[in-house]
């Protein structure tokens, strides 16, 4: 499958490019970037690619797939433009950050006839699939409660873009939480919302030492204006969420914890996901039923793999009639959380 990439920045260099160069099943034939210092960057990656100025010199000829892996606010219009071409756009999460957005890809892909696919790693890590394989069995009964958390100890992105609502559309919530609403909606199936209580904050984002020693920098950002920590309590139609993500906090490690109560019993995976270097050590995926506790095992995993997996999983999903009706679903079900919450800070 060939595959054309937009934008060379940290996403693009460290997590997509080495996978899709190293993969059997795909050939990067085109890269778009204006920028010679992010070329320059991605060096090796782009070797025997032919280089693009604009997203309009890739046409329909030109590649089978194109990775869009821009800034959150260039992603409808630049995901739009490829399917209205007949393109199929693998387009990095989120999908949109307002509804228009996803209004907009839903118009150009009917227009054009390109599918659209969503970034959606996190579901295909081995202790996502463990987790997926106890609510699979009935084990827990009805949902009640999911307690989601994502934590990191010194996490702040380094790109710039990633701390103003202008380029981002929204701070941790955006970044982190789409992971979790999207993990959460793959274990137990969407729920409609019915309202939400939020808090947001900004106590890490202009203060030194806080970025994440793996993405680009640490450094402050006094003209950062989005939030780098939220709680909410979420009721839905079938279940209640509660909700924890935070970019930078006094924990010593990177902990990502899932929870998810029902009427018979309530598993509780701990880990880490995305590249942190401060993980925790041993994750532990833990099922507490009327027989009592039991721990889950876990099979081994590295950094990163549930990249490789979802490359693994995009062949078939680029060939599914409905992949785009799909994706707009699943983009809607997490932006109704994601915006929900957003509403009830009153802070974006």
């Amino acid at each position: 499958m060939r595959v054309a990439v937009v934008g060379l920045g940290w996403v693009a260099r460290e997590v997509w490019l080495p996978r899709l160069v190293k993969h059997p099943a795909f050939e990067v034939v085109a890269v778009v970037e204006p920028r010679p210092e992010a070329v320059e960057r991605a060096g090796e990656l782009i070797a025997g690619a032919r280089r693009c100025a604009g997203p309009g010199e890739i046409g329909r000829d030109d590649a089978d797939l194109v990775f869009v892996l821009t800034p959150n606010h260039t992603h409808g219009t630049l995901a739009s433009g490829f399917l209205r071409r007949g393109l199929d756009v693998f387009l990095e999460k989120p999908t949109g950050t307002a509804p228009g957005h996803l209004r907009l890809l839903e118009d150009a892909a009917r227009e054009g006839g390109g599918r659209l696919l969503l970034s959606t790693a996190a579901r295909h890590r081995a202790d996502i699939g463990e987790l997926a394989r106890i609510v699979a069995t009935g084990a827990l009964g009805t949902p009640r409660l999911a307690e989601l958390s994502w934590v990191r100890s010194r996490g702040i992105p380094g790109s710039d873009w990633f701390a103003r609502r202008e380029t981002a559309g929204g701070g941790v919530l955006v970044d982190l939480g789409w992971h979790l609403v999207d993990v959460l909606h793959h274990l137990w199936g969407a729920s409609a919302v019915r309202g939400a209580t939020a808090l947001a904050s900004s106590d890490f984002l202009t203060r030194e030492g806080w970025g994440a020693e793996w993405h680009a920098g640490a450094a402050a950002r006094p003209a950062a204006d989005v939030e780098d920590q939220l709680t909410a309590l979420v009721a839905t139609e079938r279940y209640g969420l509660h909700l924890r993500c935070a970019w930078a906090s006094y924990e010593t490690v990177d902990v990502t914890r899932l929870v998810l109560h029902g009427t018979e019993g309530t598993a509780e995976l701990t880990t880490t996901f995305g590249f942190s270097t401060r993980r925790v050590t041993e994750p532990a995926l833990t099922l507490r039923d009327k027989d009592g506790e039991r721990r889950v095992p876990l099979p081994p995993a590295g950094i990163g793999d549930e990249y490789d997996l979802h490359l693994d999983a995009l062949r078939d999903e680029a060939v599914r009639a409905d992949a785009t009706e799909r994706a707009l679903r699943e983009a809607r079900d997490a932006l109704a959380v994601v915006d929900t919450c957003y509403r009830a800070t009153a802070a974006l």
